[in-house]
């Protein structure tokens, strides 16, 4: 029997493409990241709004300025040449006739004297006045003042001289009356009552008539020490003798500073050299093209008596109010309309004004009332925000049936006031500013109060846009 053939196999494979399924987490995960890539974005490109809370305080400005002293001052001269010896303590008071110095025209009585004194002896206030200076000098040394002390050396070398020179006067009488030399010494009284000092300078003698420009060119001020010359020539400066407690500083000023204090009759002033801080009167004057402030004083002229220039912080302004940095402040333009025409709108007590509008179908007029705060009022003006009118506008005042054209604008200084999460523009008046802040008035209507918060860069804040 002949075989079945085998039914041929059916190769047709049909293949099935597999369902892709979305992975939901990596969909999530991929938005986040793009979320927080985006706002990493903004937030290095936006301007960032700092914040600044308003604060009562007070601001001092400060002048620095260097005056020049007056005195009533005299000079003392030798005769003759020599070598000086003196007697008593520079800034001490002498009544007239006191023994101010001796002079010695060859040394012989110098040396005589000097062999004869043996040790120095000090007493209890000679020490004292020596450790005063060194402490003194402590307190104040710096190393980027380091020529004080070379200052510090030529005061300590002069007092120590002073102590020796007195010292010596003890053995002088002793010693003429035993060697008889009268001829090359001499002892020199004073011919009247003052403080002496032996600090000269090359403007000893000014007056406030001949005080000009030159006079605070520092290239052509010279000082002396007279108690540390070796030889005294003839007709040379010995001593100085102040006469009078009255004494003044003379400061020269610029025309900015003169109009700021040229009504002034006192002054609180500091003098910088050791910060005594006191008030004086004063006076402000105009010489030819220059300006000038005169200091009036009556006492602490014996503490100054070395000194010819002082530098003096002038207290020209002290105002309290609010304080504000300056970069918070921004100028905005506003609309200015009568203030006869605010009104109140419907049942609400909003505040605004009656606007004008036409109807296009029929050409009717018809009136619509618009909120507006008042920003700032003269007398006869308010401020209102310009966004809220297209400029030629008109207003109606419904009582006395008037309309005015909206056109008029002032500015107004103020800040941006974000006590709300959004920026608020509130004015403000300034009292007094320096480099960095302002001192603007309190309780200014629709103004700032302590302790709100305002934007610190006005640059950074958008008006009513929301900050947080």
């Amino acid at each position: 029997m002949p075989r079945n053939p085998r039914k041929p196999k059916n190769n047709k494979v049909v293949r099935i493409k597999k369902r892709k399924n979305i992975n939901i987490g990596v969909v999530i995960f991929v938005i986040i990241v793009v979320y927080v890539a985006i706002n990493i974005g903004l937030y290095f490109t936006k301007p960032h709004l700092s914040i600044y809370e308003v604060v009562e305080q007070s601001l001092a400005s400060d002048t620095t300025v260097t005056g020049v002293v007056i005195r009533d001052e005299t000079v003392y001269r030798t005769d003759k040449a020599g070598y000086v010896n003196y007697y008593m303590r520079d800034g001490s008071r002498i009544a007239k006739n006191t023994t101010v110095y001796s002079i010695d025209q060859n040394k012989d009585i110098y040396q005589m004297l000097s062999d004869s004194s043996g040790d120095l002896s000090l007493s209890a206030s000679d020490v004292s006045e020596i450790k005063a200076r060194i402490m003194s000098f402590k307190r104040g040394f710096s190393e980027s003042s380091f020529e004080n002390v070379y200052d510090f050396k030529e005061d300590f070398s002069s007092t120590l001289l002073q102590l020796t020179d007195q010292n010596l006067l003890d053995n002088m009488q002793d010693i003429l009356a035993s060697t008889g030399y009268t001829s090359s010494f001499n002892v020199v009284t004073s011919d009247a009552t003052g403080i002496i000092t032996y600090r000269t300078d090359s403007l000893d003698g000014l007056t406030e008539d001949a005080v000009n420009a030159e006079t605070f060119n520092m290239d052509n001020f010279t000082t002396t020490n007279l108690r540390n010359t070796d030889i005294t020539e003839s007709n040379g400066a010995v001593y100085k003798l102040v006469t009078s407690e009255e004494w003044s500083i003379i400061a020269m000023l610029t025309e900015e500073q003169y109009k700021m204090v040229a009504d002034r009759t006192s002054m609180k002033i500091t003098i910088v050299n050791d910060g005594l801080t006191i008030t004086a009167p004063v006076s402000a004057y105009q010489s030819g093209s220059e300006y000038y402030l005169k200091i009036n004083l009556n006492k602490y002229m014996v503490r100054y008596i070395g000194d010819r220039f002082l530098d003096i912080d002038l207290s020209i302004s002290t105002e309290t109010g609010l304080k504000i940095p300056k970069t918070a402040i921004v100028e905005k333009t506003f609309f200015m309309v009568p203030k006869e025409f605010f009104t109140y709108g419907g049942d609400s007590e909003e505040q605004g004004l009656i606007k004008e509008t036409y109807d296009t179908a029929n050409g009717n007029v018809e009136y619509v009332f618009v909120a507006a705060d008042i920003y700032y009022q003269d007398e006869t003006y308010a401020y209102v925000d310009q966004d809220l009118f297209d400029h030629g506008t008109y207003i109606y005042n419904q009582d006395t049936k008037e309309r005015f054209q909206v056109s008029m604008v002032g500015k107004l200084e103020g800040v941006f006031n974000i006590n709300k999460g959004y920026a608020v523009f509130r004015r403000v008046e300034r009292l007094y500013e320096n480099d960095a802040y302002v001192i603007v008035a309190k309780n200014t209507e629709s103004g700032l109060s302590l302790y709100d918060h305002i934007a610190l860069d006005a640059s950074t804040a958008v008006e009513s846009a929301v900050i947080y």
